[in-house]
C-alpha cells in the first residue's frame, strides 16, 4: 500500500464504499488527502458518507455514483462520465456479497452466479478498464479486496 505522503493529491475509486470496509477505506484515504470517487448501489449512503467525509476534512474533492459494479454498462458510462476529470490512481475493489450457507451440493446456482457477478467478474471488468491508464502513466495501485465467501 502506497504511504500517506504519496496518497495526498492522488485519486481513488472505491467500490462498495457505502458501507463496512469500503466506507473504512474512504475514510483512511480522505485522512491521507486522497480526492475520492466513491461508488456503490445505494446512493442515499454515498451522499452521507460523502457529506460526512467533505465536513471532516475540508477541501476534500469527493465524489459519489450510484454503480451496481455487475452493470458493465453502466460501469463504462461512469468510467466514462469521469473521462474529463484526474486519472485515477488508486483502484479499491471492494464490492461484494455473500449469499446462502448452504452446503455445496445446496447452493443455488443463480445466488453462485449472482457472487461471481459481484465478486469475480466486476472486478476484473473495472481493472481491465482502469488498468491501461495506470500502465500509460506507469504508476498507480489496484487493491483487490476479498470476502470469505470465497474460501
Amino acid at each position: 500500500m502506497p504511504t500517506s505522503a504519496s496518497i495526498a493529491g492522488r485519486t481513488a475509486l472505491i467500490t462498495g464504499a457505502s458501507s463496512g470496509i469500503g466506507e473504512a477505506v474512504a475514510e483512511e484515504l480522505a485522512a491521507a488527502g486522497a480526492s475520492l470517487i466513491l461508488w456503490a448501489r445505494r446512493g442515499d449512503r454515498l451522499s452521507a458518507l460523502a457529506a460526512r467525509l467533505a465536513a471532516a476534512h475540508p477541501g476534500l474533492a469527493v465524489s459519489t455514483a450510484a454503480v451496481d459494479v455487475t452493470d458493465g454498462p453502466a460501469v463504462e458510462a461512469a468510467l466514462a462520465a469521469l473521462s474529463g476529470s484526474t486519472p485515477i490512481d488508486i483502484l479499491v475493489n471492494n464490492a461484494g456479497l455473500a449469499l446462502g450457507k448452504d452446503p455445496a451440493q445446496a447452493l443455488r446456482l443463480g445466488d453462485v452466479e449472482t457472487m461471481l457477478d459481484t465478486n469475480v467478474m466486476a472486478l476484473v471488468r473495472l481493472t481491465r478498464l482502469v488498468l491501461p491508464g495506470m500502465v500509460a502513466r506507469d504508476a498507480g495501485h489496484v487493491i483487490n479486496i476479498s470476502s470469505v465467501a470465497g474460501a
